[in-house]
């Protein structure tokens, strides 16, 4: 879970607050207490000085039934008015109340949701869960308008995994490159144990047809993780780009983050370098593209090559033609190994000169954030929060990120 979940979860949690200025907005929330409450009928914010004594017990829930916890936080506290806690040892906040009199609580620990129930009262979890379940859906509904608003407005924040895709991509490179280097040892001479010729040569026919096997294995591998890390890499740029995006600093317009999440890589890159790119970016740029052309998007898309070449017809006394005619020799199909050791290679050289191009220059200090796993705000306090931290100089990104990530270690550990 990020950290600014937690903001973002207490920004949502009050919505219903908002809405009160104007009219529809408290019908909507009038109608929606009715319902929640209908959901949870038995449910009570009141503890009577005898439920208060009762010993309860404390579960986990199978986590999937209740993925997001701080919806029941809404649910009980803004929904039914049920009393709250915040932050406690290991604990981010508590709510308490009743059900049928019966005391009972729900936490969001360090190690996950927590029920507690009446120690004696176990029949109570089945209708504990069920009647939840059913109220999220009323808390669903009720928010989603808000949601989109949000959204809209790039009220924002997306969780930061550049170091898993980008481990996805240096996994498979390894392994690509451990197979384009696989050499044959040597070929030692056989001769069989009564020196004959015949024996001799089956002897080394053999051999031969097992080292040919062996090093047509190898390639064939070497081809399949070269397809892995080029997907794996062309992944990790999509998110990367987006993540750099927020954190140059530059503001959000209303449903920009949005459009952004749905533009293609190379408008992302035109959005992060800007236009007209220096000489270097466009020949970086323009190897990128013939890379996806040529050897990601056929193995990605069906084998389906964007020029045709994927199609072939039939002509006449003469055979199956390539729909792309003589271009069909620029074809991943072309040759028997599809990625070989040179392709590999130049592959690898441009990858490292377009992570060098993000990573440098005017991207240095949002490269930054992105490699030290911060998560990225996109509304327009933050964004002037990165530009202010990336103007001041690399000192100041760095302490930056140093405070962001002890405040994301209090929250992970529930240290308050």
């Amino acid at each position: 879970m990020i950290m600014a979940i937690c903001s973002s979860s207490d920004r949502g949690i009050h919505v219903d607050k908002t809405e009160h200025n104007s009219r529809e907005g408290g019908a909507r929330s009038a109608a929606f207490r009715l319902a929640l409450a209908a959901r949870l009928k038995g449910f009570s914010a009141e503890i009577s000085a005898e439920a208060e004594q009762t010993p309860v017990r404390p579960y986990r829930p199978d986590r999937a039934l209740f993925p997001v916890p701080e919806l029941v936080l809404f649910a009980l506290r803004e929904g039914m008015g049920w009393r709250w806690y915040g932050h406690g040892e290991k604990v981010l906040w508590t709510v308490r109340g009743t059900i049928d009199g019966q005391r009972v609580a729900f936490e969001r620990q360090k190690f996950g949701f927590t029920i507690f129930l009446p120690k004696d009262r176990a029949d109570l979890k089945a209708r504990v869960e069920g009647q939840l379940r059913a109220a999220l859906g009323e808390v669903e509904t009720y928010l989603s308008e808000f949601a989109e608003a949000q959204v809209e407005a790039g009220e924002v924040v997306i969780a930061n995994h550049f170091s898993e895709f980008e481990d996805r991509y240096r996994f498979h490179r390894e392994l690509a490159d451990a197979a384009h280097r696989f050499k044959l040892e040597p070929h030692d001479d056989i001769v069989g144990a009564q020196g004959d010729a015949a024996t001799h040569s089956g002897f080394i026919s053999r051999d031969i047809t097992q080292r040919m096997n062996r090093m047509a294995t190898v390639q064939r591998e070497a081809f399949f993780h070269s397809t892995a890390m080029i997907d794996a890499y062309f992944s990790c740029l999509e998110h990367r780009l987006i993540l750099l995006r927020a954190f140059t600093g530059r503001p959000f317009g209303p449903g920009e983050v949005l459009k952004l999440l749905k533009m293609r890589w190379g408008d992302k890159l035109k959005d992060v370098l800007g236009l007209p790119y220096s000489t270097e970016a466009a020949i970086i740029i323009r190897r990128m593209r013939r890379i996806k052309e040529r050897i990601r998007n056929p193995f990605s898309h069906g084998g389906v090559e964007n020029d045709k070449g994927s199609i072939h017809f039939h002509l006449p006394k003469i055979g199956m033609i390539p729909t792309n005619f003589t271009r069909f020799g620029d074809s991943i199909r072309f040759s028997v190994i599809p990625v070989g050791a040179d392709d590999h290679a130049g592959v690898c050289e441009t990858f490292d000169a377009l992570d060098a191009l993000l990573s440098t220059g005017a991207l240095a200090s949002p490269h930054e954030f992105v490699r030290w796993g911060v998560d990225p705000n996109f509304d327009a306090a933050h964004s002037a929060e990165y530009a202010e931290a990336i103007a001041e100089g690399p000192e100041v990104v760095d302490a930056f990120i140093e405070a962001w990530s002890r405040r994301w270690e209090n929250f992970q550990n529930m240290d308050f």
